[in-house]
Parts: C-alpha cells; structure tokens; sequence
C-alpha cells in the first residue's frame, strides 16, 4: 500500500470514527473494530517513517563515527 492510500484511509476512518463516537457508545463492536484498524494503520505509517528516516540518516551516521 502505498503511503497516499494509507494516509487518505487513515483520515477517512478518523473523520468517521469521530462522528460516531457523537452518537454511539464506544463500546459498540463497531467503534472497537473501527478503532482497532485505525491504530493498525497508524502503526503501519510509523513504520514507514521509521524506515525513510533510517534509509536517509544511515550515512550522516557513519561518517560522524569516522571522523570522532
């Protein structure tokens, strides 16, 4: 999945997890799962950034290392 798509998703299951916690319990089995995979996705995006910043932090490192 490509990080638009897991973006765009995660604003659509916040946007509407919000409006129905207005008029349903947070209890409910729906908000649960709702809200279980949103946490999913926002873990998958962490990730991702993890990665990326990882990937473009690799080399500041082992030269700061080289040079200490």
């Amino acid at each position: 999945m490509t990080i638009k798509k897991l973006r765009r998703k995660m604003k659509f299951k916040k946007t509407l997890l919000n409006k129905l916690l207005l008029f349903i319990n947070p209890t409910n089995k729906f908000i649960v799962y709702l809200s279980e995979s949103l946490d999913k996705d926002v873990s998958k995006y962490q990730r991702h950034i993890y990665k990326y910043y990882k990937r473009h932090n690799r080399r500041f490192v082992r030269k700061r290392r080289l040079v200490a």
